[in-house]
């Protein structure tokens, strides 16, 4: 019996100190609940829309201002409705929140309880009743905050459904651009299949093919190694010659020098002498060129005269063998008096020709100077002065035209019997 009693008062000592310090810890969270009570506080209604919820929140969680705690929760409830999560929170006075503050239901990642978080108390608004500032009992609508890993990151809650409605949308699309292009699609399948079904059937054939071309690869490098011994006895016999040539050079080198002296002797002789002789010739050549051009330029209305007094001495050459080869034996004959009068009228009318030939010939000259002119490059062509000689030629020729047509229309008139008209401006005046 007195050996049980020091582990019998043991026991008791035990369970005195664990009581003690149940008791301790009871105490100490009735203390805190009660100086909690005892701080002055405003109660708030956050409530959530029945979609989101508010998952882990009972009496009790905690809620906080910027990561401390500021307040409990004190109930959780529906409205009439049911269409809303009523939370009823407790914050110490303290802290003025307004009606465009932000309050979020603050889900951990491992855990079940969350906590109501306010990450913005918000600001005063003059328009509002109060300024905006909450009241004891009033009602704030709330939200979900993100994880805390897309805070970090800068995604808000309003962020990521907005990406989600962008992902849906671009999905959407997608959906229907499949929808619209499931016929091209399916050809574009269908051709596919076709091309495959194609290669598998020519497949036995390339491969006879490829194993017919690995075939003649291996018989032509079989017979590269004779051609590289060829080559190599080529190389050989190159190497030779370009023996043989050196050599040929070192025998001949006093005789190259000696052909390289008399080129220089060429070249020499042709600087010093044959180019200044030929310098001389153009020289004397342009020379005789510029007299040339000169006199020309000079005599161009002459040699132009010339020209045409020989057409014309041609001209009446032909016509005088012509009559003679008609009428030979006027050469013989003196005329008679209606010979002599067929000759006037010969005459004239032989002029009436040389005039309009002349005029033919000088109107011809006149547009080819000119189409000349326009044709040529600057400076290379006919000068106005030669284009004004040749129209004045032009006006001289159509005076002669003109004096023989008048000429031709006389000796007409004549031998028809009738005086010919008189010119105007020379008619006989009477005597008065």
């Amino acid at each position: 019996m007195s050996l049980r009693s020091p582990a019998r008062y043991s026991v008791l000592a035990g369970l005195f100190l664990l009581g003690s310090v149940v008791l301790f810890i009871a105490i100490a969270f009735s203390l805190t609940s009660a100086m909690e009570s005892w701080r002055p506080s405003q109660r708030l209604v956050v409530k959530f829309p029945l979609a989101q919820g508010a998952p882990g929140v009972k009496a009790g969680n905690s809620v906080t201002l910027g990561g401390q705690v500021v307040g409990r929760v004190t109930g959780v409830a529906f409205d009439s409705k049911t269409e809303f999560v009523l939370v009823t929170i407790r914050v110490a006075a303290e802290h003025q929140i307004y009606q465009n503050a932000a309050i979020a239901l603050d889900r951990p990642l491992l855990g079940s309880q969350s906590t109501i978080n306010i990450s913005s108390v918000g600001s005063a608004d003059q328009k509002a009743p109060n300024n905006g500032l909450l009241k004891d009992g009033d009602t704030i609508l709330g939200g979900l905050a993100p994880p805390a890993l897309l805070t970090q990151a800068g995604l808000s809650s309003d962020k990521i459904k907005a990406m989600v409605d962008d992902l849906q949308a671009t999905l959407k699309s997608a959906r229907a651009l499949v929808e619209n292009n499931t016929p091209k699609i399916n050809t574009i399948i269908d051709d596919v299949g076709a091309v495959t079904k194609s290669t598998r059937e020519s497949w036995p054939k390339w491969t006879a093919n490829i194993d017919a071309t690995t075939d003649n690869v291996t018989e032509f490098s079989k017979t590269l190694k004779p051609m590289a011994e060829n080559f190599n006895s080529k190389v050989d016999e190159f190497g030779k010659l370009v023996g043989n040539v050196n050599s040929v050079v070192e025998e001949n080198r006093s005789a190259f020098r000696d052909t390289i002296a008399g080129a220089k002797g060429a070249v020499e002789d042709v600087r010093t002498q044959s180019i200044p002789l030929l310098n001389d010739g153009l020289k004397n050549f342009r020379e005789a060129s510029v007299a040339t051009n000169n006199w020309m330029a000079t005599e161009l209305p002459s040699l132009r005269r010339t020209v045409a007094n020989l057409r014309l001495t041609s001209d009446q050459a032909n016509r005088a063998i012509g009559e003679i080869r008609a009428q030979p034996w006027r050469l013989f004959f003196q005329p008679a008096k209606k010979d002599l009068e067929a000759d006037a009228l010969f005459r004239a009318a032989t002029y009436y020709a040389d005039a309009t030939a002349a005029v033919r010939a000088t109107s011809e000259s006149l547009t080819n100077a000119m189409a000349l002119a326009q044709s040529a490059p600057a400076g290379a062509g006919p000068t106005p002065e030669t284009i004004a000689e040749q129209l004045k030629l032009l006006r001289d020729s159509m005076q002669e035209y003109k004096k023989a047509e008048r000429d031709l229309l006389d000796v007409l008139i004549l031998q028809a019997g009738q005086k010919p008209p008189v010119p105007k401006g020379m008619e006989p005046q009477e005597s008065k």
